[in-house]
């Protein structure tokens, strides 16, 4: 199907190169399903014929970086971004359809690796230099535009294949308003406890991204209705519609609006606040709403044991959760609006995040616009490590032949 995307410079430009090689190429996945729903894609993947060594040959070992070790692809460093290339898979080693995959390093043509793919919106192909849409499945483009979710091949082989992809049909659910197909959604209800089988760092990435998306409520309420929410985050469905829930979805529901209109940025820490909140204010015997006192007793182990506990067994990163504290921690000193210590509170590490947190609470309340001028918007902390802790000079190289040059640094690296 010929038809322009406006895919990136810098990704079209990583397809010719490697095209110019002589290695079939394409921009892949969800770029290309993004571009055909008028979205703007968040990466640009790219797939190739090459093996990843052909593809740091091509591009030089200071460029790409090779990773992975379930699937060996290559990490490109280009224009202050990194993109994401993989090899053309082939199918999976006799013996091994439906059982979980744990390696996956055969590389094969663009045709075997589009039936390897998870849903058929996701197997899009891109060719930048003839500006062609491929739909090697036939259908990808058709479930597009009926909005429909569909796993390719037999829905119950790729659920048991990789787990991780019963989150992401109900991502797409949520973020898009598609639905299943039939046999994908009766695959998924069968399949739904071999979700425990992921890695735990994987499931902690997926739940990353959806915090860090400006979907965050609607995935939880799919997830639910779904029944996937027990297996992923059973803290939250136990307290699915309480009180607690709703205002947990009604927190992240307002963050998202702020993001899309563009009065803060995203942020996974803010995230956490947001939906760990109503958990602190049940646990001191509050209702949704109604903040605890400054200094109350017991507040501090009630927002640590939120923070910690709400997206178990997921294991966010520590600094997410320790500047999610900070932001909950600030919260009763926010609501003093003659807090004597004004200034110095501005001052604080975690004020910007906490006060876009006040503002998300105070949305709907006619205070917003007073709250909103005495507790004026901050300026966020870079973060000066490097400053602190400048680099140390690199050794020169030796050279491959020749008397070893004496050297003018000691072995720390110092001069």
């Amino acid at each position: 199907m010929k038809r322009p995307l406006a895919i990136s410079e810098t990704a079209r430009n990583i397809v010719l190169t490697l095209q110019d090689a002589g290695y079939e190429t394409y921009v892949v996945g969800g770029a290309v399903r993004d571009l055909l729903l008028d979205r703007t894609p968040k990466d640009f993947d790219i797939s190739t014929a090459a093996t990843p060594e052909e593809i740091r040959s091509v591009f030089g070992r200071r460029k790409a970086r090779i990773i992975g070790k379930r699937f060996r692809l290559v990490h490109l460093y280009a224009d202050d971004d990194i993109y994401e290339i993989s090899t053309f898979r082939a199918p999976p080693a006799a013996g091994n359809d439906g059982d979980l995959i744990t390696s996956d390093n055969v590389y094969g043509s663009a045709n075997d690796d589009v039936w390897r793919r998870d849903f058929t919106m996701n197997a899009l192909f891109y060719d930048p230099a003839k500006e062609e849409v491929l739909d090697l499945t036939g259908m990808g483009v058709d479930d597009i535009n009926r909005k429909v979710v569909r796993a390719i091949g037999v829905p119950e082989v790729r659920f048991a294949e990789d787990p991780v992809r019963m989150l992401r049909a109900l991502k797409m659910v949520a973020q898009f308003d598609f639905s299943l197909d039939d046999s994908t959604e009766n695959a998924l209800f069968a399949s739904l406890p071999q979700l425990m089988l992921s890695s735990s760092s994987r499931l902690a990435l997926e739940l990353e991204k959806i915090l860090k998306s400006n979907y965050c409520d609607r995935h939880f309420e799919v997830f639910h209705d779904y029944g996937l929410l027990p297996y992923f985050l059973p803290e939250l469905s136990a307290v699915w519609g309480t009180p607690v829930q709703q205002a947990v979805c009604d927190l992240l529901y307002e963050r998202c609006c702020r993001i899309d209109a563009g009065l803060y940025r995203n942020s996974v820490s803010l995230a956490i606040a947001c939906a760990a909140l109503p958990f602190v204010e049940n646990a001191l015997g509050n209702a949704p709403g109604e903040l605890w006192e400054p200094g109350q007793p017991g507040s501090a182990g009630a927002i640590s044991h939120a923070v910690d506990h709400i997206f178990r067994p997921q294991n966010l990163m520590v600094k997410m959760r320790e500047s999610a504290y900070r932001i909950l921690s600030l919260q009763p000193q926010l609501e003093q609006t003659d807090h004597p210590r004004r200034g110095e509170i501005m001052q604080q590490r975690a004020y910007a995040h906490a006060r876009e947190l006040l503002m998300i609470r105070h949305a709907k309340l006619p205070d917003a616009e007073v709250i909103a001028k005495i507790w004026p918007p901050g300026v966020e902390r870079k973060n000066n490590h490097r400053e602190r802790f400048p680099s140390k000079p690199r050794k020169p190289k030796f050279r491959k032949s020749g008397k070893k040059p004496e050297s003018k640094w000691d072995k720390n690296g110092n001069e």
